[in-house]
């Protein structure tokens, strides 16, 4: 079967004629057309020699179509490609697919502030770790705290150019950029958080009367945690740079990125929606509620903070207090301390539900229902022990001193642990 000659395409004044064969003639959104016959619609336009030198032509293989439009720039639908859309609606929504490269980043306000976020939240929130209740500082108050910072730096610094040898630089370059608050929130989100080498560190030092030379440690800390940037780095491509990949944590930091330094207050949407209040009087209104209500779990009513009504009932029943009170299960207490809420498993309302809904359904398994069967059951000796602990015991219920199974140089002494007997934990 022999393929026909290559189709011709006419303007509806059949001004011109021409033989489409390449496609790098007609640029490259073009996609390569074989020589088969195909019935192709060409959409009309008027006065096409108005804009002869600025035709741009796009086939449509999927749709048989040909488009052109005069108006359009070549260069715009690379752009589009190169702009990728996240298929999530809470993603579009508040992070762009947008950049200016020419916007500012490194100055000397996003390292000044970065680095001093990063030292005052590493060392507060390491320091409070060791609470029960750990109170964390998050990163949404470095966040708020740099924007305020950034726009007073703004104000005060001088705007003056200095010289060194051949480098020029300013402590104010203009106006305190999103880029610039980027940079600065995560460089104190890298030291909000604690690092899980410090729990080796801790537990040598609390359990085994153990003290690591300070700079070993330091070694040891940053190794740890340099091999977790490495991992992160190599992972990237696969988890960061596609849009299809959601992390709902850090969207509500670019939700408040976009409510801090956009201009407008996107009163077209606001328009179409029921929805009336702008997202920084939102902001500030939940700020404010949440400012107010500590006082009372935190000051005014402690109580508040976490009681077991069920307890009250019947405060002398070992079972009961077992079962309900804030030191047992905690079946059907009432916690009312949003800082306790956040302190282990992060913020509900950034969580998805499906998510909020597995971890409950493991923790009532576990917490619930497997906890108090192996106890009352006295399932490999539970009953001798607390219900619930973090400690280490003996058979007969008495704390286990580890220090009695090691030797001088914290190894297992054999001999000794058979001696001293097995260790035993609780069942929750």
């Amino acid at each position: 079967m022999t393929s026909s000659p290559a189709p011709k395409y006419q303007n509806m004044e059949n001004e011109k004629k021409n033989s489409i064969d390449d496609q790098s003639i007609h640029g490259q959104d073009n996609p390569v057309f074989s020589t088969d016959d195909i019935n192709v619609a060409i959409k009309q336009f008027n006065k096409p020699s108005k804009y002869k030198n600025n035709l741009h032509v796009t086939f449509r293989k999927d749709s048989l179509t040909v488009d052109i439009n005069p108006h359009r720039n070549s260069s715009e639908s690379s752009d589009d490609n190169q702009n990728e859309q996240s298929s999530y609606e809470e993603v579009a929504a508040n992070v762009s697919n947008k950049d200016d490269p020419n916007m500012l980043v490194l100055t000397f306000r996003s390292w000044f502030l970065g680095l001093a976020f990063t030292c005052i939240l590493s060392f507060v929130n390491q320091f409070f770790f060791y609470r029960t209740s750990p109170l964390i500082i998050g990163v949404l108050v470095a966040q708020l705290l740099s924007h305020l910072l950034g726009k007073l730096m703004e104000k005060i610094l001088p705007r003056r150019n200095f010289k060194i040898f051949r480098w020029n630089f300013t402590f104010n370059p203009g106006p305190f950029t999103v880029k610039e608050h980027c940079i600065i929130t995560t460089m104190a989100a890298t030291g909000a958080g604690t690092a899980y080498a410090i729990d080796v560190i801790t537990i040598q030092r609390l359990f085994y009367k153990r003290t690591i030379n300070t700079a070993i440690g330091i070694i040891f800390v940053i190794t740890s945690q340099v091999l977790g940037y490495g991992m992160a780095g190599i992972m990237r491509k696969f988890l960061v740079w596609p849009a299809a990949m959601i992390w709902p944590a850090n969207l509500v930091n670019c939700a408040l990125f976009r409510t801090l330094h956009n201009d407008k207050d996107n009163g077209d949407d606001n328009e179409k929606s029921r929805w009336k209040m702008s997202r920084l009087k939102f902001f500030f209104l939940a700020f404010l509620f949440q400012f107010l209500w500590y006082w009372f779990p935190g000051y005014i009513f402690p109580v508040l903070s976490l009681f077991s009504w069920i307890c009250m009932i019947k405060p002398n029943n070992v079972i009961l207090s077992q079962l309900t009170g804030i030191n047992g299960l905690g079946i059907g207490s009432i916690e009312l301390d949003w800082n306790a809420w956040v302190s282990f498993l992060g913020s509900p309302i950034v969580v998805p539900f499906w998510a909020q809904v597995n971890i409950l359904v493991g923790f009532v398994v576990l917490a619930w229902i497997i906890a108090p069967a192996t106890y009352y059951s006295n399932l490999w000796n539970s009953k001798a022990l607390p219900i619930v602990s973090v400690r280490v015991f003996t058979a007969d219920g008495y704390l286990y001193n580890i220090s009695a199974v090691l030797n001088s140089n914290l190894r297992l002494n054999e001999t000794a642990y058979k001696q001293y007997g097995i260790r035993y934990l609780t069942a929750q």
